[in-house]
């Protein structure tokens, strides 16, 4: 039987990783990035406990680095701090993975279409790539599927601006720890998803953004709503069936 100090100390082992950072200039960034990647990839679990002492510990600095890095990732709202110098990550919320999925839905489509009309040889050349790169990353298993997924979603909207960008890179990247505990991707959806990588792709070669936009705002909503109904059945997207509604109906209007 596992006891609730032995689950403690497994989540603590996970955080640490066992990277050392000797004094580095950059140790904030170093570690920040570093609980970021767990905490998202999973391997720090919901409701892990994180303490600035044995962070600080195990990378060999000071706690004002780590202290940082928690500010850091509580402004990204990826975990709550304590009073004690403790922290701990943030639980998984559907009401999250909605709203998540509604802004995705909205501006990567907006975004999209922007897009397709600027897309040179070599931006369609490099989508074709990544179509390839996420079929064949399915059986190295779920993490590596997803990098090359997350390459693809991005490439789709890359010149709508550093800033817009920036802020979709943030919510695809925040979505990754909920499809890895909630959803399996065998014998799911998800095959279909792969299917229309390749059409958007297509797509977008031929410069046809209202029918691209349509199908990515059909490909993310099936996704989100897959989520949300593999966390609580009962519950009613209201808020991205709106937004799927909306990116719909600016798509259509965008048909010659």
């Amino acid at each position: 039987m596992t006891t609730s100090g032995s689950i403690h100390q497994v989540q603590e082992n996970a955080v640490t990783g066992g990277l050392v950072v000797p004094g580095a200039r950059d140790a904030t960034d170093v570690i920040h990035a570093d609980l970021r990647g767990r905490i998202l990839s999973g391997d720090v679990p919901a409701g892990a406990g994180l303490s600035q002492a044995r962070i600080a510990k195990d990378h060999r600095v000071s706690r004002g680095p780590v202290r940082e890095a928690f500010r850091l990732l509580q402004r990204e709202g990826l975990i709550e701090v304590e009073v004690n110098q403790r922290a701990r990550v943030t639980d998984l919320s559907v009401d999250e993975v909605e709203h998540l999925y509604a802004m995705r839905v909205s501006n990567e489509t907006l975004a999209l279409g922007l897009s397709v009309p600027r897309f040179t040889a070599a931006g369609l050349d490099e989508l074709d790539r990544l179509v390839d790169a996420v079929a064949n990353a399915e059986a190295r298993g779920f993490d590596a599927w997803e990098d090359q997924h997350h390459r693809f979603h991005m490439r789709l909207v890359a010149h709508v601006g550093e800033r817009m960008l920036r802020s979709m890179t943030q919510w695809a990247e925040h979505t990754r720890r909920y499809r890895k505990i909630y959803v399996s991707r065998e014998g799911s959806g998800w095959t279909l998803g792969a299917r229309e990588h390749a059409e958007l792709a297509r797509l977008c070669r031929e410069r046809n953004t209202a029918a691209t936009s349509m199908l990515l705002a059909r490909h993310l909503s099936r996704a989100g709503l897959a989520l949300i109904a593999s966390m609580d059945p009962a519950h009613e997207p209201a808020l991205l069936r709106a937004a799927i509604r909306q990116a719909l109906a600016a798509a259509e209007r965008t048909t010659p």
